[in-house]
């Protein structure tokens, strides 16, 4: 009877380790499938950008035809972008990461979304840059048109960058709770 007492210990430890071990493949999934959604959603919006800013191409006129063109080169950009992420997310098996390779992607994703919604901003602030360009320009419809597509564009991608830190960011509690207290 002193022996199964003396194993007991062990025994918990190794359920604790399960358990953990299980909680860490639920958040890499988890992490996995928002980043597959958002790949998703930003390629869906590129293939419906190309299809439908394509066929309005053909049609438009004056500066609707330089919104058209840049949101049809800014979408090939996202397809291409949205492509190798989903490559990437679909190519890798959450199941089997251990807890300091989950902390360093879990981190280094959260800094490509941050630098993303950076960049979006600034993406914001050259298409009104060139909007206010086109008044004083030779070139009013070309940078009138751009201008409008790269604001489009980049009010779209704020707002998917923004959801998906801040999905990441409130499930960061649930990997950083995994780590071991000294």
């Amino acid at each position: 009877m002193r022996k199964l007492w003396c194993l007991l210990p062990l025994l918990l430890i190794g359920f604790t380790a399960n358990a953990q071990s299980d909680t860490l493949q639920a958040f890499n999934q988890q992490q996995a499938d928002t980043l597959k959604t958002g790949m998703l959603i930003l390629g869906g919006w590129a293939i419906l950008n190309i299809l439908v800013g394509g066929f309005k191409l053909t049609k438009a006129t004056r500066s609707r035809k330089f919104f058209f063109q840049m949101n049809l080169y800014w979408n090939i950009v996202n397809l291409i972008i949205a492509g190798a992420a989903l490559y990437h997310i679909i190519s890798g098996d959450p199941a089997t990461q251990p807890l300091l390779e989950s902390l360093k992607q879990h981190i280094w994703y959260k800094k490509v979304l941050y630098l993303n919604v950076g960049l979006d901003v600034a993406y914001l602030a050259m298409g009104a840059y060139l909007q206010e360009r086109s008044r004083n320009s030779p070139k009013t419809e070309q940078m009138q048109g751009w201008g409008q597509a790269v604001v489009l564009q980049g009010l779209f991608l704020f707002l998917l960058d923004l959801v998906l830190v801040v999905l990441l960011e409130f499930s960061a509690d649930r990997l950083f709770s995994l780590i071991p207290q000294t």
